[in-house]
């Protein structure tokens, strides 16, 4: 019964510093940190990559548990996202309602137990040649832990955003997890012939106990060639095994096999390097005040073209 990153201490000292209240309680054969977030309609619990559970059967006892926590907070649902892979039927029948997945429904990683022959295997000998030869190349690159430095990832995320139609992470939300030690900011920079340097692509990795997670990505297109993403995401790999983590996640994948899925190019990316999938429940909502759960339901989608609408 291991929690995911996003159910650690680490992530939720984040949430708090956020300004969220957290909810934490153990039993038996759960556990769950709750994110106690607000609606126009009033309160609901959001639970990532939660409750952690033993076994399937668990999953009746953490939900008793939460939904007292709900009433106590009079919050309107509680949304859960297990990362034991129940269907979606088993989900109905405690209540369950699909949502929106907010965190991805199914994960791509990458065993680090492997040798380090096997990784490079896995991933291939042009890309590894690329990361191998990269100085050669005019590449530098560097981490930092400096949110100035944001300034750098964010022009390329806004861009792989606006081309691949996804909405980004608020922008001061990313710099405040660089002054936690869970988030790195990976930077690759091209010197061409007059020794002019710039940053070509970005990436941000966060560290948990036993696994690292490819967060967030981004990369001047002017600049594909000079594979700056691959190299970034190799360089990752190569910190995430020095520092005897077990497991690289890639942080969620597509399922589509249509070019036309916004995550169909990341995916075909990350399946790359090597490694398998990984699947989750998904996320549900059980709802505590049906009535307003209706009226927040119908909003939803409202609500999202606005602030789809406001970012432009």
């Amino acid at each position: 019964m291991k929690p995911h990153f996003l159910q650690s201490d680490t992530w939720m000292e984040f949430q708090k510093a956020e300004g969220f209240e957290i909810l934490h309680e153990k039993g038996k054969n759960y556990e769950f940190s709750a994110i106690l977030k607000q609606t126009s309609l009033g309160n609901y619990l959001f639970v990532p990559y939660g409750p952690t559970l033993k076994d399937k059967k668990s999953l009746n006892t953490a939900l008793a548990a939460l939904k007292n926590l709900a009433k106590t907070k009079k919050c309107i649902f509680i949304r859960i996202e297990p990362t034991i892979p129940f269907s979606a039927a088993e989900m109905k029948r405690h209540g369950a309602k699909k949502s929106d997945h907010f965190d991805p429904e199914h994960t791509w990683i990458l065993d680090l137990t492997q040798t380090e022959d096997e990784i490079a295997q896995s991933i291939g000998k042009n890309k590894m040649r690329a990361w191998k030869n990269h100085a050669q190349k005019g590449i530098t690159l560097r981490t930092s832990k400096n949110p100035r430095d944001m300034d750098i990832f964010f022009k390329f995320y806004e861009t792989v955003a606006a081309k691949d139609n996804f909405q980004t992470n608020d922008r001061k939300y990313l710099e405040n997890q660089l002054k936690f030690d869970f988030a790195t900011l990976y930077i690759a920079y091209f010197t061409d012939e007059n020794g002019k340097t710039t940053p070509i692509a970005a990436t941000i990795m966060y560290t948990g106990d036993d696994s690292c997670y490819y967060a967030y990505a981004g990369a001047d297109y002017e600049f594909r060639k000079k594979e700056a993403g691959a190299i970034l995401l190799i360089q990752m790999i190569h910190d995430a095994k020095a520092a005897g983590k077990k497991i690289f996640d890639f942080w969620g994948i597509t399922t589509s096999e249509s070019p036309k899925d916004p995550w169909f190019g990341f995916t075909k990316f990350k399946k790359s390097f090597g490694g398998c999938q990984i699947d989750y429940a998904g996320t549900y909502d059980i709802p505590i005040n049906r009535q307003k759960y209706r009226i927040y339901s119908l909003l939803r989608p409202i609500n999202k073209l606005k602030r789809k609408i406001t970012k432009k």
